[in-house]
């Protein structure tokens, strides 16, 4: 199997990681406001990185393979 493009595959990822910081980061902050920071901020990690390796990853790079990986 071709190795992806390491320059387009950190583009997808900062995408990834840019909407899941803003959209659980407010999530977190909304839903557990009085927890004390390092708390919300492993929380919301955890909940980031699930998200990230088991759910839009590997969509992503099924979706965008054709811009992923280098043509043979």
């Amino acid at each position: 199997m071709p190795q992806p493009s390491r320059f387009r595959m950190a583009l997808v990822m900062i995408g990834v990681v840019y909407g899941l910081v803003l959209s659980i980061g407010t999530l977190v902050a909304k839903v557990a406001g009085d927890l004390p920071t390092p708390i919300r901020l492993l929380l919301t990690i955890t909940l980031e990185l699930f998200f990230m390796t088991y759910w839009l990853m590997p969509r992503l790079t099924r979706w965008l393979a054709r811009f992923i990986y280098p043509a043979p």
